[in-house]
């Protein structure tokens, strides 16, 4: 036994003989060394127990947290305290203690300490107490910054990891001593050494010139973009060189095999048996950091960048940039002078908004505000004339601006021509068809006005309403239904006047008209079918032409809210677009095409009925991915074909309602997205440029040069958009038309992401992550790209950045971007290649997206976007997001940094638990092993597994899954509501639980028990900093 831990004992020994005035009830230190009178051995979960209180970070924490409730007792004497009577030797200890509270739990505290050390010494486990003392999510991380690493002296590398990590460890060791009561200067001192030797061991061992992996040559020529498959080659020659190349775009490795779960349709489609179907999957939707096996072979081949993350760049970084001008003209208004970050401005306008609440304002409210704006563009200008018309007009004119870019896209992209042209196909062959002569007179009609406003389009450009600006038209369904006979007399005298009809003919008309507004979806209808092409009717925003009423009459109709008008518009006509510039048209009707004639060729090969039925499941099965995919990327899967449906309103108003009830502490929960960096980008990336560019003396200069460069890479615009949280919610497209009650709670959720953080902390995330992310880039792409680590090369290709790209992005940083404190900002805005600009600005979008997971449209189950499917799955996006962003991604890149970055998760995700425990009153003891399985389940390292063993729990009354198995957990009969929330999702708890409280109050037999079920059903019944009011209301 070491003379430290024998001097261990002995102290132990005497405190506790001074505790109990020289009895002491445990072993002494002879009978602990002497092993013929050894009478106490303590079992393996006790020895655990022990080790992680008297090593760990979670039981400091949980003191700290307790001693905040410690009062002072005015004339407090510690030593005439009579708890101390007993205790003569140990008075010391004491004496700056100032309550009898602390006092108490001061000795407590002590006591367990002590009975824990003598656990220890007399386990015959080591195991426990290695396991704990190296637990430290720091100590597990000890990598030192590269300027050490790279160090090529034995010595300097190992001195310096040691400073460095016996440093970046001492405040996280001096917090448990300073709650310990037994912890002495000495094994602080020791603590902090053994800190020092494995920071110092790991950078002499790893770092130096072999720091990196070996450097390797390339050929220029396997850099260069890939061409068109056989361009030049006969058709078998073609099809043969796809099925030779088809390889390199399935998923690599993981080791493990989770890459060939067929659970989402981005790894059906990697796994498919046709090769446009392979290819076609990383071109339409944002891989979220999976690798296929082009960016690992020989040739260094750049995977696709999305039509996803291109919409993402392209239209919401315009439109981000208009809603922060509109925020900054409401605030001029308001006499409020703008802070600079979407954060602060946000809790600027927050304040308003509370301020109008408490005190009456003659001012416009921000919603106000945004109506006036919204006929301002309608009207060309504000019609009124007050102190607000100035930034009206101001920020009419941003707005107008935005849809002008919407437009012109729209034309360059031969939009509506290319719909027009589908619609008077589909009309000239249904005229081929038809022998009846009034049918084909109508059919000749509708084709002579489809053809007269395909050549109105091809000569004036897109005109998409009667407003005098040009503002999209989306009606209001509750205000319709509400004014239904109004609507109809202002569309009769219209149609009377327009069309010189009869009163009987317009009233019938506008009846029509009625019917069809009133019905009208948010988004474009595809007709789908296995046996036929996609072909669209029309395209989103040229339902309006077909009701050609002056905007002005039915006003009263419209949505008149302008950021709601700019989000759906955005949304529908954005991504309309990128699928047609990347397909061809709206409904990927050729590309489909190409799927079904090369499964025909397959299907005439087949040599056996066997061989034929896999082949015909696999052509549904691909069809369903690619539509599906088509359908996610555009907001429409899943949708419901009424989505005014009393049951489609009542699913989005469920899900409204969950989010309310229900996310209120989502920022704690998400506390361990701020290790994710380090997981993706290592510890040293992160330091040096994320945490030292914080400090930086240039550290203003910094911040506005990256916010530039975030703002025209739409990443982190959650403070604007809040996008990240509508997808945790799993709330949806939250555009276009609503009833009011919808339309309430909606407005309701995006004020309750600000009330509760959520927001805030997505926002700051991401532009921490975003900051590391565009320096690591311009870092690497700054080197030659021959000489590039394989990490630092597989991160470019697989982000859509080659080997002849690298070069030119070089030169392009060369000439006009602005090296600070060492490091290269792009200035992607003076970059004079727009092909390079764009592809820049997605790998920076696309990267961030996968280290702060924000699932995408390719991550989930399909099943999962439709209505019934989305309300069982509630909340389960991040889960789904992690397997691919963090799990198989990261298994796929086989670097230290992703077991840096789990351990550190994990680490922190156990605080998280402890918090919650907390926060919830939970006072059930959990041992180690439940504990480590919580703070896996919470830190999402697993993806969605953890969730499918917590419902099979949940389920079997804990008879069966991982804490049944691997923990004491005893089981127990779980109620009807748990056990409907784990299968159904919230919804159905939730429902459970208000049935319950309204029983109880209608049977008159409400209790304790039923104010406190009530607290779960209130909307923020679990905000954290209300806690302290529910308490008092609901009960702790």
């Amino acid at each position: 036994m070491s003379d430290f831990i024998l001097s261990r004992i002995q102290d132990n020994n005497k405190q506790l003989n001074a505790m109990y005035g020289g009895v002491n009830p445990m072993v002494s230190t002879e009978e602990i060394i002497g092993e013929e009178n050894y009478t106490f051995r303590p079992s393996y979960k006790e020895t655990w127990d022990a080790a992680f209180r008297s090593y760990g970070l979670v039981e400091p924490i949980m003191r700290y947290i307790d001693s905040q409730e410690w009062v002072d007792d005015e004339g407090y004497d510690p030593i005439a305290d009579p708890q101390l009577a007993d205790m003569p030797g140990l008075k010391w200890r004491f004496l700056d203690s100032n309550s009898v509270q602390e006092t108490r739990d001061r000795i407590q505290r002590l006591k367990v300490d002590l009975q824990d050390v003598e656990t220890l010494n007399n386990s015959e486990y080591i195991t426990p107490s290695l396991v704990a003392g190296i637990a430290s999510p720091v100590l597990l991380a000890p990598v030192a910054p590269l300027s050490i690493m790279r160090n090529a002296g034995l010595l300097t590398r190992f001195a310096g990891g040691a400073a460095f990590t016996a440093s970046v460890y001492a405040p996280e060791e001096f917090f448990i001593t300073s709650q310990s009561e037994t912890r002495t200067f000495a094994q602080t001192a020791l603590a902090l050494s053994v800190a020092g030797l494995i920071g110092g061991g790991v950078a002499s061992t790893f770092g130096g010139r072999n720091f990196k992996t070996v450097r390797e040559t390339i050929d220029a020529q396997d850099g260069k973009i890939r061409a068109g498959v056989g361009a030049n080659l006969s058709p078998s020659l073609q099809r043969r060189s796809m099925y030779d190349m088809m390889e390199r775009d399935a998923l690599v490795e993981t080791g493990i095999g989770i890459e060939k779960l067929p659970w989402n349709p981005v790894i059906r489609m990697t796994m498919s048996k046709n090769p446009i179907v392979r290819n076609l999957a990383a071109k339409m939707v944002d891989m979220g950091g999976l690798m296929q096996k082009k960016v690992v072979d020989e040739q260094y081949e750049a995977m696709d960048q999305s039509v996803e993350v291109t919409f993402r760049t392209k239209f919401l970084s315009p439109l981000i940039q208009t809603m922060q001008f509109m925020d900054k003209q409401y605030l001029k208004y308001r006499g409020v002078v703008a802070k600079s970050g979407d954060i602060s401005r946000s809790a600027q306008k927050l304040g308003i908004r509370a301020k109008d609440i408490v005190t009456r304002s003659n001012k416009l409210s921000e919603n106000e505000f945004r109506r006036r704006v919204t006929q301002a563009v309608r009207n060309g200008a504000d019609l009124l004339d007050d102190e607000a018309t100035v930034y009206v007009n101001a920020s009419a004119k941003r707005v107008k601006k935005h849809f002008d870019f919407i437009k012109r896209e729209a034309q360059e992209s031969k939009l509506f021509e290319i719909q027009f042209q589908k619609v008077i196909k589909g009309l000239r062959d249904k005229l081929a068809q038809t022998t009846d002569d009034a049918q084909k007179a109508t059919i000749e009609e509708q084709i002579q006005l489809a053809t007269r406003q395909l050549q109105r389009i091809r000569e004036g450009g897109v005109t998409v309403n009667t407003a005098m600006g040009y503002v999209p038209r989306v009606y209001r369904v509750d205000k319709l239904i509400e004014g239904e006979e109004r609507f109809i007399r202002i569309v009769e005298d219209w149609a009377m006047a327009t069309y010189q009809l009869g009163s009987v003919e317009a009233k019938n008309f506008a009846r029509e008209m009625h019917d069809i507004v009133s019905k009208n979806k948010p988004f474009l209808d595809i007709e789908d079918g296995m046996s036929q092409i996609d072909w669209i009717t029309q395209a989103s925003s040229t339902k309006a032409r077909t009701f050609a009423i002056p905007d002005e009459l039915i006003k009263d109709f419209l949505e008149d809210d302008i950021e709601m008008l700019l989000r759906h518009h955005t949304k529908t006509m954005g991504m309309d677009i990128q699928l047609t510039l990347k397909f061809g048209d709206v409904s990927m009707g050729k590309v489909i095409k190409e799927i079904q004639d090369e499964y025909k060729v397959l299907l005439k090969n087949a040599r056996s009925g066997t061989e034929k039925s896999k082949l015909k499941e696999a052509l549904k099965r691909d069809i369903e991915d690619v539509k599906g995919l088509r359908d996610r990327l555009r907001g429409t899967y899943g949708a419901s074909k009424d989505p005014h449906a009393t049951s489609s309103r009542l699913v989005r108003a469920m899900k409204s309602f969950n989010v309310l009830v229900g996310m209120g502490s989502a920022t704690i929960t998400s506390i361990p997205d701020v290790v994710r960096t380090v997981m993706v980008e290592g510890l040293g990336n992160t330091y040096e440029k994320g945490l030292r560019t914080l400090i930086s003396s240039s550290a203003t200069r910094i911040k506005a040069m990256k916010r530039k460069e975030f703002r025209a890479s739409a990443v982190a615009a959650d403070a604007v958009l809040g996008l990240r949280a509508a997808q945790f919610s799993d709330i949806g497209d939250m555009f276009g038309s609503r009833m009011s009650i919808e339309r309430t709670l909606s407005q309701s959720t995006n004020i309750f992401f600000i009330l509760n953080g959520l927001n805030y902390w997505n926002q700051m995330m991401k532009e921490f992550a975003g900051t590391v992310t565009m320096l690591r880039m311009t870092d690497s792409i700054m080197k030659p790209f021959n000489r590039l680590s394989r990490e630092e090369r597989e991160k470019l290709l697989k982000n859509g950045i080659d080997a002849p790209l690298h070069g030119q992005m070089q030169q392009l940083i060369r000439q006009h971007g602005k090296k600070v404190d060492g490091e290269w900002f792009p200035n992607t805005d003076f970059w004079t290649n727009a092909i390079a600009v764009r592809k820049f600005r997605n790998a920076l979008n696309q990267n961030v997206d996968r280290i702060i997971i924000t699932p995408g449209a390719g991550d989930r189950a399909l099943w999962t976007s439709t209505e019934l499917g989305s309300l069982i799955t509630q909340f389960k996006g991040y889960a789904q997001g992690a397997m691919v962003r963090l799990l198989t991604s990261g298994l796929q890149e086989k670097s230290m940094a992703f077991w840096q970055g789990a351990t550190l998760l994990i680490g922190l995700a156990s605080i998280v638990n402890e918090f919650k425990r907390l926060q919830y009153g939970i006072e059930t003891k959990e041992g180690f092993d439940e504990k480590f399985i919580n703070a896996i389940d919470r830190s999402g390292v697993t993806g969605w597994f953890l969730d499918v063993n917590n419902t099979l729990e949940k389920m079997s009354d804990y008879k069966f899954g991982l804490r049944p198995f691997l923990t004491d957990k005893p089981s127990y009969n779980l109620p009807f509501g748990a056990k409907a929330g784990a299968l159904f999702g919230p919804g159905a708890s939730n429902i459970s639980t208000a049935g319950s409280v309204f029983t109880d109050l209608v049977r008159g037999e409400a209790n304790e028990k039923t104010l406190k079920s009530a607290r779960f059903i209130i909307p923020g019944g679990n905000l954290p900093y209300l806690d302290p009011i529910n308490d008092g209301i609901f009960g702790k």
